[in-house]
């Protein structure tokens, strides 16, 4: 089987968000070749990718596919199977991966919709950017999951809030739907045009991929608890200033933009300060502003911060919270650590 290298690769980087670095469930470390395509499934998230393959069923390890692959130097590779070996050859080069003749993935038990509906304009990027306020413990779902109703979609951590009133054009059996904001945050970037929710998964797809993601089907979310907080009294309305989102933009190369380390902020009349760290590195940055507001000090993830700086840079503050509130986002954070 001939492939392009390139086209072959992109395939590869799409299905792997649904393998596992360990076998979690057996085989869930590999892709699986069939006459379907390519599929990859660990436990949360099941994706199938469409490619025409003609070397019939196997697993093959993920991980080594995807580097030799990315490291071989030919354009144009022909595919074969020999024993019990996937062979990759090129002019000058060969390689050879073991593979496991026997799928034991339970990929066949996921009932994978034939049909579904066209997704609302912006629930994507409305799911994406609520995925960046959960946390990653996923002990307490209702902080590390993402809630969708027909209505709105919305996350929190506790520390952190955002609900975005859009219709989903959805309708689900417990009235909402909890995505795992680990799983959507793994989704790589590509088109979805479709979306369907059904038997505990969110269905995701395109003309070519299909992305499920299993869900807690769970109607407890507590919509009062965000209210009471969200609902801010008497605060005061303010201007960030404009050098915000430049510091900000600047800082965010170092920022693990997770809830394990968010980012600090802190604002005065004079000057605004970012302080940003991951394993690798970290920033600080300090610059003069004029601002005329209450001095705060906050911790958020940086992209998001930023995404939100880039509708409105109008917030609201009272004496522990801050609230920017532009169209149908709303985004509140607790000040101080």
């Amino acid at each position: 089987m001939k492939i392009k290298r390139l086209d072959f690769l992109n395939v590869l980087n799409i299905a792997v968000c649904g393998t596992s670095s360990t076998e979690i469930l057996e085989q869930s470390n590999c892709f699986i070749f069939t006459e379907e395509g390519i599929t990859a499934f660990n436990g949360e998230i099941f994706v199938r990718v469409g490619y025409k393959n003609e070397l019939g069923n196997f697993a093959v390890t993920s991980s080594d596919l995807i580097s030799l692959i990315a490291k071989f130097p030919d354009e144009d590779i022909t595919l074969s199977i020999k024993g019990k070996e996937l062979i990759l050859e090129g002019q000058k080069k060969r390689a050879g991966l073991a593979i496991q003749s026997k799928v034991l993935l339970p990929i066949n038990e996921i009932a994978v919709p034939d049909k579904m509906g066209k997704i609302k304009e912006g629930l994507m990027g409305a799911l994406k950017m609520a995925s960046k306020i959960c946390s990653v413990n996923n002990q307490d779902y209702r902080i590390s999951h993402v809630q969708i109703t027909s209505e709105k979609v919305q996350a929190t951590d506790k520390l952190r809030f955002l609900r975005i009133a859009i219709d989903t054009g959805l309708k689900f059996k417990n009235k909402s739907m909890l995505i795992p904001a680990g799983a959507l945050s793994s989704i790589p970037d590509v088109e979805i045009i479709q979306i369907k929710p059904m038997d505990g998964w969110m269905w995701l797809a395109n003309k070519d991929i299909k992305i499920g993601i299993c869900c807690a089907e769970d109607e407890y979310f507590d919509d009062s608890l965000i209210d009471s907080i969200i609902e801010m009294e008497n605060p005061n309305k303010v201007q960030l200033p404009d050098e915000m989102i430049n510091v900000i933009d600047r800082a965010i190369i170092m920022a693990k933009d997770d809830s394990t380390k968010m980012s600090k902020v802190k604002l005065t009349n004079k000057s605004i300060t970012v302080k940003t760290q991951k394993d690798s590195g970290w920033y600080e940055e300090r610059q003069p502003v004029k601002y005329k507001g209450e001095e705060m000090e906050l911790f958020v993830g940086l992209s998001l911060f930023k995404e939100l700086l880039n509708k409105t840079n109008k917030a609201y503050i009272n004496q522990n919270k801050m609230k920017m509130k532009k169209d149908n986002i709303e985004f509140l954070v607790c000040l101080g650590e």
